[in-house]
């Protein structure tokens, strides 16, 4: 069974961790936190795609440090440092959306420009 607490595993007759000395009262509901959001079978989304997508196509520079983190999910799932990966997939997000924001600002900007400078040069 695993541990709720750090998702080590343990033997099915154990009472405390064996890795954190955490209690493990019911066997089945610590079994069961295993495969939850803290335990081996955890899913915590990379976001590399949408990093590298951000990169390419709306900001470079922030689309990198959303690559950076993004990159550092499983590798720190891979070591067990799951709440480490939550924070680097959360930072990755973060990222993403300013990387995002930011293209779509400056792609406005750059279109009103775009048509302000041929408004007025045909104009004349």
């Amino acid at each position: 069974m695993f541990c709720p607490q750090c998702g080590s595993q343990n033997s099915n007759s154990a009472t405390v961790c064996s890795a954190c000395g955490a209690p493990m009262d019911n066997p089945y509901q610590a079994s069961l936190a295993g495969a939850g959001p803290m335990g081996p079978g955890v899913d915590i989304p990379s976001y590399l795609a949408q990093a590298i997508l951000t990169t390419l196509c709306c900001c470079l520079p922030f689309g990198i440090v959303a690559i950076v983190f993004a990159a550092q999910v499983k590798s720190k799932i891979s070591v067990g440092d799951y709440e480490g990966a939550r924070r680097s997939s959360d930072s990755a997000r973060m990222w993403c959306w300013i990387a995002f924001g930011l293209g779509l600002v400056s792609n406005i900007i750059v279109g009103v420009l775009r048509t302000n400078l041929n408004v007025n040069h045909f104009g004349r």
